[in-house]
């Protein structure tokens, strides 16, 4: 009798274990969040102010020679809900090699930036010691630049500006 006993109580348990098996995959169902970030500035650049390109924000200028100058306007955009904070990292490229001294003046809306110039390497120069700090929630800023080269200044100049945080 005992082992009749002790059958049905090892049945008893092994029911109750597959019942409570499928409980708990009915209560212990996942919950699932999935969200896509976004860069929260916009960079945009234009020759004259008026028509802005971006994504790629890229400007192509003609040939210009040494002892003249070029003017474009870089725009920034916080398309964020929150303040953003940090920099900008402004650099300046020529593959044929480049110095703070290839430059007459370099001028962000009339601030002179000549004299925040640093050399990163032989082809590179960087003017990331002035910054306008960062940007209220929905703020623009445009920025007026102008370059204007050295006589004996050569070669393609490339310049890039990238947000920063903080």
């Amino acid at each position: 009798m005992n082992k009749k006993y002790i059958a049905f109580g090892l049945m008893g348990v092994f029911l109750m274990v597959f019942a409570t098996a499928q409980l708990v995959d009915y209560l212990s169902n996942k919950a699932e969040v999935s969200v896509t970030v976004e860069s929260p500035v916009l960079l945009e650049i234009s020759t004259d102010g008026d028509v802005w390109s971006s994504n790629p924000a890229t400007l192509a200028f003609d040939s210009v020679y040494g002892g003249e100058g070029i003017t474009f306007w870089v725009r920034d955009t916080n398309l964020a809900n929150v303040a953003i904070t940090g920099g900008s990292s402004k650099l300046v490229f020529n593959d044929d090699g480049i110095t703070c001294g290839d430059f007459e003046s370099v001028t962000a809306n009339g601030n002179d930036l000549l004299t925040y110039c640093d050399v990163v390497n032989s082809k590179t120069v960087k003017f990331d010691t002035y910054t306008a700090g960062g940007l209220d929630a929905g703020e623009v800023d445009t920025n007026e630049i102008k370059m204007a080269f050295k006589q004996n200044a050569l070669g393609t100049y490339v310049f890039t500006m990238q947000k920063m945080s903080a």
